[in-house]
């Protein structure tokens, strides 16, 4: 079930990040480390700025399986499921969760992210389209774009 993060949940979610990014991220572990580093310091963002941002978990039995956080409503910074549960469909419910709340708040009109290449395909598949040309960092660094299309009166 996706639910708004709680404060209380910095500890389950980083936890959870690193689960994830050591099983699917095929670089050296001190490299690893660093991406995670990166991803703690995007949730302790959020931290000090709650009403910025979109953070939601997704829980099974208690337990914190997914997580996403959108910064300032476009900045799709963290995305991430713990390796036992993918491919049952919740990256793509907790992304669509937040396109529904960002849809009308994201001042860009916009979600925008930095894909790894391991996650390249799935994003492709969810109307994410190339913003600006790859940069080479550790795991990928592909820009892309989800664009809201503007509301029918």
């Amino acid at each position: 079930m996706i639910q708004q993060a709680k404060f209380r949940d910095i500890s389950d979610i980083i936890t959870l990040t690193g689960r994830a990014i050591r099983s699917c991220v095929d670089e050296p572990e001190h490299i690893q480390d660093e991406l995670i580093a990166s991803c703690a310091d995007s949730i302790l963002w959020w931290r000090t700025h709650p009403d910025s941002s979109l953070h939601y978990v997704y829980r099974i039995d208690g337990s914190v399986v997914g997580a996403i956080l959108v910064k300032e409503y476009w900045n799709l910074s963290n995305l991430f499921v713990d390796p036992h549960y993918h491919h049952q469909g919740i990256a793509r419910q907790l992304i669509n969760a937040a396109l529904e709340e960002c849809r009308g708040r994201s001042p860009k009109q916009a979600i925008l992210l930095n894909a790894s290449r391991y996650a390249v395909n799935f994003y492709q598949k969810l109307g994410f389209v190339p913003n600006g040309p790859a940069r080479d960092l550790p795991g990928g660094c592909f820009p892309y774009i989800f664009r809201f299309e503007p509301e029918k009166n």
